[in-house]
């Protein structure tokens, strides 16, 4: 069975404002980071603001999750060490993390998933 689905839409990314669908293209694997990431490295990893929408018909993709490790200092850039806007809330990324899926996926998380 052939993996690779040509022209098969469903993942779209904004642009100024604007949706946009993202091609596929055979071979290729697509890195998309998130706010946090783009926080972290002051920039150098810019976060991409992106959903799947349905397109009525069978879709595969593998998502993969890559995160700090629960205790790691969220306070300072990785690139230059000056502080974050997120680290005057958040210390450590677990407990960032616990509260962004109790906004995100409230059925995930029961309130007490930080002991």
């Amino acid at each position: 069975k052939q993996w690779y689905q040509r022209r098969v839409r469903g993942l779209q990314a904004i642009y100024k404002d604007k949706w946009y669908d993202v091609p596929s293209l055979q071979g290729s694997i697509l890195f998309m980071s998130g706010c946090l990431i783009n926080e972290l490295t002051d920039g150098k990893l810019p976060s991409l603001r992106h959903r799947v929408v349905d397109i009525k018909r069978d879709r595969f993709s593998l998502p993969f999750f890559m995160n700090p490790s629960f205790h790691s200092d969220i306070s300072k850039t990785w690139t230059s060490g000056k502080e974050t806007e997120t680290g005057k809330s958040y210390k450590t990324f677990g407990p960032w993390q616990v509260t962004q899926l109790h906004r995100d996926e409230p059925l995930l998380l029961t309130s007490t998933s930080l002991f």
